[in-house]
């Protein structure tokens, strides 16, 4: 959590708002138990802030609902708006919400809001997925799928860079591929690395990061791209 304070939501008000958004969705939430592996797949119910508590989905399996109620901690990570938010939670209760069980756990004091940015980011089509292409040093070139990206940055995933990589580390010329149009070489720092589950259940591991000096070429190029992602989006949404 080095350097992450300036990330961090400390006010009731900020951290009730962002709670209610991630149940109005809902966001897919990951509940992890630090130290073993295992996690639950939930998401946020309700937030009942005059009882200070928050309600979350109860998974599918017993036995890891078992261990997550015996937990002294927790760690729920979710991606809300494609912004990687997290905030653990301790004290997990089993309760009954509109007649089915479900967890009860007090409002958090804090939540990690990661990329609190001012520009914004798409999720590349599924048809057309982007690509970045990181060089490591007497290596071959990684190529990961992009999850997200935007001016400043994005987020991938990745199926075994975590072995090579920290937080801070500086990757230079990497190389995006986007599609319809020329592809942008990058220096890229990494910022965060964390685990998620997909939707069929899958671990695998998302790193964000940064563009360091990115050129104006290169910022034309993704803002056009980005551009691109918006509009065939939105003619999706109309047809």
């Amino acid at each position: 959590m080095d350097g992450m304070e300036k990330y961090l939501l400390h006010t009731s008000r900020e951290i009730v708002a962002l709670l209610k958004a991630l149940a109005k969705k809902p966001d897919l939430i990951t509940a992890r138990l630090p130290h073993t592996g295992h996690s639950v797949i939930t998401a946020v119910l309700d937030i009942l802030p005059g009882r200070n508590l928050l309600i979350l989905d109860y998974g599918p399996n017993e036995s890891l609902n078992n261990e997550l109620l015996a937990a002294e901690r927790i760690v729920c990570t979710a991606h809300h708006e494609m912004v990687e938010t997290r905030f653990n939670c301790s004290n997990v209760q089993r309760v009954k919400y509109k007649g089915a069980p479900a967890f009860a756990v007090p409002v958090p004091d804090s939540v990690l809001y990661l990329q609190r940015r001012g520009y914004f980011r798409i999720k590349p089509l599924i048809s057309h997925p982007a690509f970045i292409s990181l060089m490591r040093d007497g290596e071959h070139p990684l190529k990961l799928q992009i999850m997200d990206i935007g001016i400043k940055g994005l987020s991938l995933a990745d199926r075994g860079l975590i072995s090579k990589v920290s937080v801070g580390d500086q990757i230079a010329d990497c190389k995006l591929t986007l599609p319809a149009n020329p592809s942008v070489n990058v220096n890229f720092e990494i910022r965060y690395i964390t685990d998620i589950s997909t939707k069929n259940g899958e671990s695998v591991q998302r790193v964000g990061g940064r563009f360091i000096d990115l050129n104006p070429n290169g910022e034309f190029t993704l803002q056009r791209f980005i551009n691109m992602v918006q509009i065939e989006q939105h003619a999706k949404l109309k047809s």
